[in-house]
């Protein structure tokens, strides 16, 4: 006869019926968040006194707090208690029992010292290489994993280019004939990203576009064709364009963008020029669905009405800051003007970048970034531009990672 019946019998009266066996053990498992712990060691003490668990054939196999957090950010108060019983039925008589339900249950729900679900799952068999291996919750082999590999390190995603400075990057050609300038970055998959600068006029032939190219001028100017750019100004020119001589202005900056071959994207064909002289500046706000509101100032540069990405210029204020974000498309940004410290929140860990006119960013889709610690002292405008339709959804925190060293290198699939 079970001690579940046995016990039944005693704290409710009555005869006992046959049940089956008790020896299928399970694991009643109460987690989630302490309110009120006071409390809590209270009803834990009430269980102890009342010997409900000696009779039942219940213990504890775990303490209730984490000693480590692989994923995801508990609540304050987290804990996870893990009581086995030999069998359901015990588990049933502790749960169902008079002296628990009318006198130590109360403790903690009237009011309630927590939210907690209790759940119960049953005990699966050893497998059969750890027979003999383990018991009287100790194991009786040590296990030292000198023979396991090393996990490999989380790897960022490909493509992935943070806290660049435009003086800094490699010096390389655009196409054959061109000058040297500063490459950002080089993608087959993604495409090109390049500042060229000068010092004095230079000219130079620019020959037909090899990718749907967009320009934007920096400061100076820059003249091919029919075309005409000075500062603050855009060009986007399709695939083929014959841009013919290029000349660069004295003390000139110039961003140049490429697609990447086959890139959907509308068609462009003849070059579409935005002034800056034309184009104002209208207001903006992102984060309003997260409960923050960051005001900002959008002058729109280009919207392609097939793929939806575009390229604009963003104005942040003094301290304005964001929550956690993530874009299922890919963002890049170069900062034209002010500071800006901005977080990533990555596989391999979180990284804080302190961006100044100068610095840019590539970042792939899927990428957490941005955070409340990340924001401008000085004001900042960005160029940003994305290949598809720029989305936002927002997380209240960075999961829980290990943070890369900054001397360490990426490590990629």
């Amino acid at each position: 006869m079970s001690i579940a019946v046995l016990l039944s019998a005693m704290l409710q009266g009555g005869a006992a019926a046959p049940v089956a066996p008790c020896t299928d053990p399970v694991y009643m498992v109460v987690a989630g968040p302490t309110h009120d712990r006071a409390r809590m060691m209270a009803y834990g003490q009430a269980i102890a006194d009342s010997q409900i668990y000696d009779r039942l054939g219940g213990y504890y196999i775990n303490a209730p707090r984490a000693v480590a957090t692989f994923e995801g950010d508990a609540p304050p108060g987290y804990a996870t208690l893990i009581v086995r019983f030999p069998c359901l039925a015990n588990a049933e008589a502790f749960w169902n029992s008079d002296v628990y339900q009318n006198e130590i249950l109360p403790l903690r729900q009237n009011p309630s010292a927590g939210d907690y679900f209790v759940t119960v799952y049953p005990e699966i068999p050893l497998r059969p290489e750890m027979v003999g291996k383990v018991g009287e919750a100790d194991y009786l082999v040590r296990f030292e994993g000198s023979e396991i590999p090393e996990r490999r390190a989380y790897a960022d995603p490909r493509g992935l280019v943070l806290g660049i400075d435009a003086d800094a990057a490699e010096l390389a050609t655009p196409s054959e004939g061109w000058p040297e300038a500063r490459l950002l970055r080089r993608d087959v998959a993604t495409g090109e990203a390049w500042r060229l600068s000068a010092d004095r006029a230079t000219d130079f032939d620019g020959d037909a576009a090899p990718a749907l190219t967009e320009i934007y001028v920096l400061r100076g100017s820059m003249r091919f064709a029919r075309v005409a750019l000075g500062q603050g100004d855009y060009a986007r020119l399709g695939a083929g364009y014959d841009m013919g001589e290029v000349r660069l202005g004295a003390d000139s900056e110039i961003l140049l963008f490429r697609y990447p071959e086959g890139a959907p994207a509308s068609a462009q064909p003849e070059p579409l020029v935005v002034r800056e002289a034309e184009t104002g500046w209208r207001a903006g706000t992102v984060a309003r669905d997260a409960g923050a509101e960051a005001p900002l100032m959008i002058r729109d540069l280009f919207t392609d009405g097939e793929s939806g990405a575009r390229t604009f210029l963003v104005r942040i204020a003094p301290g304005v800051s964001v929550p956690w974000e993530l874009h299922r498309t890919a963002e890049e940004g170069y900062l034209l003007e002010g500071d800006y410290r901005l977080a990533e929140c990555l596989p391999s860990g979180r990284r804080d970048y302190d961006y100044a006119p100068g610095g840019y960013f590539y970042r792939p889709a899927g990428v957490m970034h941005s955070g409340p610690e990340s924001t401008t002292t000085t004001g900042a405008t960005w160029l940003i531009r994305t290949p598809r339709t720029l989305d936002a959804l927002f997380y209240p925190a960075c999961p829980s990672a290990p943070v890369a060293p900054e001397n360490e290198e990426e490590e990629t699939p």
